[in-house]
C-alpha cells in the first residue's frame, strides 16, 4: 500500500547565489499528479516552469510528462516563444495551464509568461504579482504579455498552481522571508494547498 508521502515529489537546483526548490503532491487519493515543474539553467540564465494539466490522475499525468520533456529539452529565455511551442506540442491533449519564467542572474530580473491558473509572486523589499492570460495551452488562449519584475538579494519568488490557495500574504507566513527554498515550497503546499486538487509550489531565493 502506498503512503501519501511516497507520492510527493521534490526537486532542487542550486546555482551560484540562487537556490530553487519545488514541492508537489497529488490530489488526495491519487497516485500520480497532473502538475509538474522544470528547473534548468544555462550560463547566467535560469529557466523555471510550472505546468498544471487539466483534471488530475493518470491522464493529466501523461500530459504533464509530455510538457515537462519538451520544456526540459527545448526551453529558451524567450518565454513567450517557448510557450507557443509548448502549445503546439500539447495540441490534441486535454491541455494544461503553465507559467514559464526566465531569471537572469546578472541583471537580477525575471521575465514571465503564463496561460491558465498559474501565478508568479515575489516577496521581500517589494512584492509583485505576475498573472497569466486566460485559456488552455493545447486548446486556445489569448497571447499573454511578457511581464518582468526586478529581484534583489532579499527577494523570494514563488510559482504555484491553482491547487494552492492564492490569497495569502507575508503576514500569514512571515518566515517566508528567511527560510530555505525547500522549506518554503513544502510549507506553502502544506498550509495553503487544497486537498482535492494537485498542489505544487516552486520557490527561488538568493543565498545570503
Amino acid at each position: 500500500m502506498h503512503t501519501h508521502r511516497s507520492m510527493e515529489t521534490k526537486r532542487e537546483l542550486n546555482i551560484g547565489d540562487i537556490e530553487v526548490a519545488a514541492f508537489a503532491r497529488p490530489f488526495l487519493g491519487e497516485q500520480v499528479s497532473g502538475d509538474t515543474v522544470v528547473l534548468e539553467h544555462r550560463d547566467e540564465n535560469l529557466f523555471l516552469a510550472i505546468v498544471d494539466a487539466l483534471g488530475h490522475g493518470p491522464q493529466a499525468n501523461t500530459v504533464a510528462n509530455r510538457a515537462e520533456e519538451f520544456l526540459r529539452n527545448s526551453w529558451s529565455c524567450d518565454v513567450l516563444g517557448t510557450l507557443h511551442r509548448l502549445h503546439s506540442v500539447l495540441k490534441g491533449t486535454i491541455g494544461a495551464a503553465a507559467g514559464l519564467c526566465a531569471v537572469n542572474r546578472g541583471s537580477r530580473e525575471v521575465s514571465y509568461a503564463g496561460v491558465g491558473n498559474t501565478v508568479l509572486r515575489t516577496f521581500g523589499a517589494r512584492s509583485t504579482r505576475l498573472v497569466s492570460a486566460d485559456g488552455i495551452i493545447g486548446s486556445r488562449f489569448r497571447t499573454p504579455a511578457v511581464q518582468s519584475a526586478p529581484l534583489n538579494e532579499t527577494s523570494v519568488m514563488l510559482l504555484y498552481t491553482d491547487g494552492v490557495r492564492d490569497r495569502f500574504d507575508v503576514e500569514q507566513y512571515p518566515q517566508i522571508l528567511y527560510q530555505s527554498a525547500s522549506v518554503i515550497a513544502r510549507r506553502i503546499v502544506a498550509r495553503f494547498g487544497r486537498s482535492y486538487d494537485d498542489a505544487t509550489c516552486m520557490a527561488m531565493r538568493f543565498v545570503q
